[in-house]
C-alpha cells in the first residue's frame, strides 16, 4: 500500500506553537526510524519551511529522502510566497499538478 503524508504547517496542532514544533520534530525523527515509510511527503503552506536547514529534524528529512527514497515535494507557489525557494536544502520544488498526481497515485493520503 502506498502512503503519502501531506504537511501544511510547521507545527502539529494549533493551540501551542512551541509544543507543536516539538511534536513535528518528534514525528519526523520517529518516521525516519519507522519500519514503513511513505512514498511521498508533500509540503504546502507553512509546511515548506520544514525543508530549511534550521528545522530541528532536518537531518531526519534528509535521511528519509537520501537513504529511504521518500519523495519530498515542496509547493513552488508556497516557496515563492515565503521567499525561500533558493534556501531549501532537501526536497524537490514541485508544481500543484505534480502534487495532485502523487496524491491520485497513492492508496492513502494523511494530512498532518
Amino acid at each position: 500500500m502506498s502512503l503519502i503524508y501531506l504537511v501544511s504547517s510547521d507545527t502539529i496542532g494549533y493551540t501551542d506553537p512551541k509544543l507543536g514544533k516539538i511534536l513535528m520534530h518528534s514525528f519526523f525523527s520517529k518516521l525516519s526510524e519507522a519500519a514503513e515509510k511513505p512514498s511521498h511527503i508533500l509540503f504546502l503552506e507553512r509546511g515548506v519551511q520544514l525543508l530549511l536547514p534550521e528545522f530541528t529534524a532536518f537531518e531526519a528529512l534528509k535521511a528519509l529522502e537520501e537513504e529511504w527514497g521518500v519523495n519530498l515535494l515542496a509547493c513552488v507557489t508556497c516557496l515563492d510566497y515565503y521567499g525561500i525557494k533558493d534556501k531549501i536544502k532537501v526536497g524537490k520544488v514541485s508544481t500543484m499538478p505534480e502534487i495532485i498526481a502523487a496524491m491520485h497515485g497513492s492508496d492513502k493520503v494523511i494530512h498532518i
